[in-house]
């Protein structure tokens, strides 16, 4: 079992594929690290309230009436969910905490965030009442969250090699200070890119940033690149068989928006690899 610097997991459960996938991740970390996930279904009543739409002239009756039986449909949904989850976690002999929430997705994501050390949610959620599988979620939890997040696609795979793309700006520190304090996966192959046509400037970068990994006994790969920003960390992606992205969720525009919404956006959705993100 690996040194562990967090306890507490939260996991997003919709039982939609990607929601599978962050199940196996969130299971994998408790496991090497002795954490409890806590497993949060949650009933989206205000969108069960919106999607009946207007109400007729003396519709009003059979308009609580159609609202009590979707409520009642989404909890037994959630409840199956959670119990097929406990399952999971009783099999394995992981510690868990379940729950069903009822209100706003996010709103009762970023709450329940206030006492876990990080989110696995998928990259795309179905949280939301009759709505098809979505970024938003994803999108307005980084946001708005508190906490550093894993999302993750609809597949598993081992992280063994991790890319770390950095830019110099407060949210890009940000995620890597909590990288490094959470220490989840230090033993890995960890690559430091930075993309600057100054290449003086981003020698100096990645040397103090380098020194800084290698505080805590971390000797990382060095990287520097030119040009722009959302290829390079695509190209060197693929070339190289990343397991996972860690970047800061917005940054400075003055890099070319690199972890600016739309360049997050677009690396979150073109990506099939986890990515460890915060704002």
């Amino acid at each position: 079992m690996e040194h562990s610097n967090f306890s507490k997991i939260l996991l997003g459960l919709d039982g939609s594929p990607h929601a599978e996938a962050a199940i196996e991740y969130a299971c994998q970390l408790a496991l090497n690290h002795n954490a409890t996930i806590t497993g949060v279904a949650i009933i989206d009543q205000p969108g069960i309230q919106s999607s009946s739409g207007p109400v007729p002239i003396g519709g009003a009756h059979y308009d609580v009436k159609l609202e009590d039986q979707l409520l009642e449909e989404t909890q037994a949904k959630a409840k199956a969910i959670l119990d097929g989850f406990a399952r999971i976690c009783d099999e394995r002999k992981i510690n868990v905490v379940l729950h069903a929430d009822t209100g706003s997705p996010v709103s009762e994501l970023i709450e329940e965030s206030k006492f876990h050390d990080f989110i696995v949610i998928g990259k795309r959620t179905s949280f939301e009442y009759d709505a098809n599988e979505t970024y938003g979620t994803l999108e307005r939890v980084l946001k708005n969250g508190l906490i550093p997040v894993l999302a993750v696609s609809d597949s598993v795979q081992e992280i063994k090699k991790v890319l770390v793309a950095y830019d110099n700006s407060i949210p890009a520190s940000k995620v890597v200070h909590m990288f490094l304090l959470l220490g989840i996966w230090s033993a890995c192959d960890i690559t430091l890119l930075t993309i600057n046509n100054d290449a003086a400037a981003a020698q100096e970068l990645l040397g103090n940033l380098g020194g800084f990994f290698e505080s805590y006994g971390i000797k990382p790969n060095l990287v520097t690149q030119s040009g722009d920003p959302e290829a390079a960390v695509k190209s060197h992606i693929a070339e190289n068989d990343i397991d996972m992205l860690v970047m800061g969720a917005y940054g400075r525009k003055s890099v070319r928006k690199f972890f600016v919404g739309s360049v997050t956006q677009h690396l979150i959705q073109e990506t099939k690899i986890p990515l460890f993100l915060y704002h």
